[in-house]
């Protein structure tokens, strides 16, 4: 009786037992992720002053993004959370993030814009066919801070803002590929990596 009494406690510790981790990045000092920090006349993506930012300054790029490989395994669940500051909510400003990346450079986008929510592949721009937008209650303003989670369960990705959930898309994943996107500006005060 003991020993079944053992083999069950040690069944249910490795049925139940999982590898979790949490990274916070805080943009502080040094960056835990290798973020793709670049600047020029036309754009930049820096981790200065506590946050990632992102700047188009030039009119003739539509959009840019700072990615990085994400430290998880694609097979398993996980969970992005990040604190975005965004300097102008407008129509025609699009912000969000791009993640994963199959074989022939497709992403997925999860864009956001006043009163409207984007899902879409993007590669070289949004590809209208391969995705959906949807209506959601994102008013335009200044410096407007969001609370972005965006989760990977069982499959699917579950998208949300504001403790909102807006979004759930059953789709494979391919690679850790992650970025964050901006038509304008966008300041990442934090992001905090769950598995």
């Amino acid at each position: 009786m003991k020993r079944l009494f053992s083999l069950m406690l040690l069944l249910t510790i490795v049925f139940t037992a999982k590898a979790q981790f949490k990274i916070v990045e805080d943009f502080e000092g040094s960056s835990k992720f290798n973020w793709s920090e670049y600047a020029d006349k036309e754009m930049s993506t820096l981790i200065m002053g506590g946050s990632l930012e992102l700047n188009k300054l030039s009119d003739d790029l539509a959009a840019i993004w700072c990615y990085t490989d994400l430290p998880i395994n694609p097979e398993l669940d996980f969970k992005i959370t990040a604190k975005l500051l965004v300097p102008k909510i407008e129509e025609g400003e699009k912000f969000g993030v791009l993640i994963d990346r199959d074989e022939e450079f497709n992403k997925l986008a999860f864009l956001f814009e006043p009163g409207k929510f984007m899902a879409y592949q993007y590669n070289d721009g949004i590809d209208n066919t391969k995705g959906e937008t949807i209506r959601i209650k994102l008013k335009e303003g200044k410096n407007q801070t969001i609370d972005l989670v965006i989760e990977r369960k069982g499959g699917s990705y579950i998208i949300s803002y504001n403790n909102m959930e807006v979004f759930r898309w059953r789709k494979p994943l391919n690679s850790p590929y992650f970025a964050f996107f901006t038509t304008s500006k966008l300041k990442v005060e934090e992001m905090t990596l769950e598995q």
